[in-house]
């Protein structure tokens, strides 16, 4: 890891515009992939913002992601839609399914959209925000590559299949929950290990079964669920909801989301809800204030830090680094440039 460099989201948006465009995305594409890296940045979730732009253009040079896709929104009736991604970024269907989602939710207080055949969507948290901006409930998953073994196995079958869960809150950020299965996600042990730094003890034990603090060997070994076998079995329910509902890829059907050469064909879902539909208008924001203020005004165990909510830390991330621009790893932001560059 670098020193960081400080770059305001406009000027980053555009390299990653210009970055994607080079490798052979639509324009309009470009711009939507752009949106939510950027999101991701700006809320402090490093680790899936502009970084990911070299696996992804990658893969849009090899092929492994369709550079000009005929996204399908099929409708399953008034509450429902199923998002044919044609292995184009992850992104524009994801994004195709959360349009679809919230406008019906509009018109019948719920919907669930379910994604095939698309690529790495990015974090959730960035669609969570667009839904409770819009005053919406969101819960959201997508099921990943394999790289974990399922409770009492040896083998790596089973994705890190992340989970969202996103609410409208008046008095502050919106609530938002994005977190995978395990004790970290890859990408924070990419990071660390990028870094030449140490994980901290019970992330991951080694390829032979014991406990490690390298990054590295973590990665080759077995990443550790949240919870023992109660985090796989939400891995594993996140792919039911993913993969077997959408008549997508699952499990070890799903592709690496590093590799250059074979489509990824991860599958998500989306489920939104309108809750003035179902409580009458402004009567979830009342409850939720009420809900905040019980949580806030917890004793803090250490008084120099605040007790918070689940989104709060990314919100407020959020509007410092709109208003002081974004650091980025002056390492990543190299790359950033070189591939704006066409290179």
């Amino acid at each position: 890891m670098t020193d960081p460099r400080t770059i305001t989201a406009t000027d980053l948006r555009a390299l990653a515009v210009a970055a994607l465009g080079h490798a052979g995305a639509q324009p309009a594409h470009a711009e939507t992939t752009a949106d939510i890296l950027i999101d991701a940045d700006l809320m402090g979730v490093d680790t899936h913002g502009v970084r990911r732009l070299v696996p992804y253009t990658a893969k849009l040079r090899g092929g492994a992601i369709n550079p000009t896709p005929n996204v399908r929104v099929e409708d399953r009736g008034p509450v429902m839609a199923l998002v044919d991604g044609d292995d184009g970024l992850g992104q524009v269907a994801a994004l195709c399914a959360l349009e679809a989602v919230l406008s019906r939710a509009r018109a019948s207080g719920l919907a669930f959209a379910a994604v095939r055949n698309g690529n790495h969507m990015g974090a959730l948290a960035p669609y969570g925000r667009r839904a409770a901006d819009a005053g919406m409930m969101l819960i959201i998953g997508t099921n990943a590559s394999p790289a974990i073994a399922p409770w009492g196995a040896r083998d790596l079958v089973v994705g890190n299949n992340p989970l969202a869960v996103a609410a409208p809150r008046p008095d502050g950020p919106p609530f938002i929950f994005d977190g995978a299965m395990t004790m970290a996600a890859r990408g924070k042990m990419r990071k660390l290990r990028d870094a030449g730094q140490p994980m901290p003890l019970g992330w991951a034990l080694d390829a032979d079964g014991r406990p490690t603090t390298d990054p590295a060997a973590g990665l080759a070994g077995f990443i550790q669920f949240m919870g023992g076998h109660k985090g796989s079995g939400l891995a594993l329910a996140g792919d039911v909801l993913a993969g077997v509902l959408s008549g997508g890829a699952f499990l070890t059907g799903v592709g690496d989301v590093m590799g250059s050469e074979t489509p990824q064909r991860s599958s998500h879902y989306m489920l939104a809800l309108d809750p003035d539909r179902l409580l009458g208008d402004g009567v979830f924001a009342q409850r939720m204030t009420a809900f905040a203020a019980i949580i806030k005004n917890a004793t803090p165990i250490d008084p120099a830090r605040p007790v918070m909510l689940p989104g709060e830390i990314e919100g407020l991330e959020r509007e410092r680094r709109l208003a002081d621009g974004i650091p980025v790893d002056a390492a990543v932001l190299a790359d950033v440039e070189r591939l704006a560059g066409g290179d």
